[in-house]
């Protein structure tokens, strides 16, 4: 609308200075009317100049508006009264423009404030830098951690930890790890973590950091607390039986061999009793040592070695394994797999070595119940990005839930010879496997043990 009016007015204009060219030439050449003739020629120049005049303004405006706008000086103002007159239209649409912008600009100014003061608030240690080490953000739970009042570059925490930088800038998106940093004579457990994106065609990455050393010394200490309690609860049950008996051998030894004054053979009972008690204890000592190397076997789990493999037909050779037993069991054991292959990177005879321990465990839970049935099912789960899942359900008995969180314990069982060792290897076997294992409860007496690759 505006630029429809300019360039009628500048038309205008150039159409009048062109009549007005044409009377001149006209009066000059055909009637010799020399003075007529010179002030038509000054009316040409005035029309020049005023055409001039207007173009010039005109450019004048446009240029202090795209000033305005390069420097994001949106204080910028043009005149729109009556006296300006054809420029109001003009001067009003700009002021229009400048204003727009000057909305965009506090609604930015608005959104940045609020995003620094929720980064500022994080608990987290936010940092972002570009791809030259430049940092552009550092919130103050991240100085407070690494204590460092100011951060340029990245490459300055090398002071600190060289470990620490070398992960933020080898980390892919998504990607985690791990970091000790001994930093004030204080140990700092250091989860960091990247998340990379591009900014107007520059690349920048997020590292988030978080200390969690308390967190794992609480988790640390309560693990130990059990392990504890449960080698306690097996070392005690060895020993105190093996002390009781160690004492009265010696009684027996103290009366009938060392403190007899007649030189007569001992007694037979009391050579069979003294025999009898050494056997125990060495069968008591042997079931420690037993114990022990359980535990040593606990401790040593090789790396898996991953390798291709198709989940469906590592589960159907189960089947066709445990199948039999099952049947003896009087269990009915249903499988429940999809068409399609699931592909998994992972070590065969270890996962084989799971499910073959839960599938036990489920079996052994749901012999007493009255239609015993044991399920495994093997998906893709579309809500978690399509990680592969297993799940083993029982209808047995269930497990009480005041035991819930100590089935995983070393050595812990509810069962009367149970070593209390395979779900605890279990679980190790599938966190090597970067996996998890987890137990339900879906109704009374029904349990399911998933496996989450």
């Amino acid at each position: 609308m505006v630029y429809n009016r300019f360039r009628l007015r500048v038309l205008l204009r150039f159409m009048l200075l062109i009549a007005v060219t044409g009377v001149f030439l006209y009066v000059l050449l055909y009637q010799h009317w020399y003075i007529t003739a010179f002030c038509l020629l000054l009316v040409m120049l005035g029309l020049l100049l005023d055409l001039f005049s207007y173009l010039e303004k005109t450019n004048r405006e446009l240029i202090r508006f795209f000033t305005a706008i390069r420097y994001e000086d949106f204080t910028q103002r043009f005149p729109t009264e009556p006296k300006t007159g054809s420029f109001a239209d003009l001067s009003a649409e700009l002021n229009n423009t400048i204003a727009a912008f000057q909305r965009i600009k506090a609604d930015k100014e608005a959104n940045h404030l609020y995003l620094q003061n929720l980064v500022a608030h994080l608990r987290i240690g936010i940092i972002t830098f570009n791809e030259s080490g430049e940092v552009n953000l550092m919130n103050q739970a991240a100085k407070d951690l690494l204590r460092v009042p100011h951060l340029t570059s990245i490459q300055a925490l090398q002071r600190i930890s060289s470990e620490l930088v070398e992960a933020m800038q080898t980390l892919e998106n998504e990607e985690s790890r791990l970091v000790v940093i001994n930093h004030f004579e204080e140990q700092l457990l250091l989860t960091v973590k990247a998340s990379t994106f591009r900014l107007q065609g520059q690349a920048l990455k997020i590292i988030s950091l978080q200390n969690i050393r308390s967190e794992m010394e609480e988790k640390e200490l309560d693990a130990w607390q059990k392990l504890i309690r449960v080698l306690s609860h097996e070392i005690m049950n060895s020993i105190t039986p093996v002390i009781s008996l160690t004492n009265s051998i010696g009684t027996l030894v103290e009366a009938e061999l060392v403190n007899r004054e007649d030189h007569e053979a001992p007694d037979e009972e009391v050579i069979q009793d003294i025999r009898t008690g050494l056997q125990t204890i060495e069968k008591r000592s042997e079931g420690l040592l037993h114990f022990v190397e359980k535990y040593r076997k606990l401790t040593r789990i090789p790396k898996p070695r991953l390798q291709p493999l198709d989940l469906t037909e590592l589960l159907k050779g189960i089947q066709q394994l445990l199948q039999r037993e099952f049947q003896e069991g009087g269990v009915q054991l249903q499988v429940r797999l999809p068409s399609t292959p699931l592909p998994l990177s992972a070590d065969a005879d270890m996962i084989e070595q799971v499910v073959i321990n839960l599938l036990k465990n489920a079996l052994e839970a749901c012999q007493e119940s009255p239609n015993p049935q044991v399920e495994i099912k093997a998906y893709a789960d579309v809500q978690e990005n399509n990680r592969l899942k297993v799940e083993i359900k029982d209808n047995g008995k269930g497990i009480p839930e005041d035991i819930l969180d100590q089935i995983f314990v070393p050595f812990y069982t509810t069962k009367r010879h149970g070593s209390g060792i395979g779900l605890s290897l279990s679980r190790q076997i599938m966190r090597l496997h970067k996996g998890s294992l987890r137990v339900t409860h879906t109704s009374p007496g029904q349990t399911i043990f998933t496996l989450v690759f």
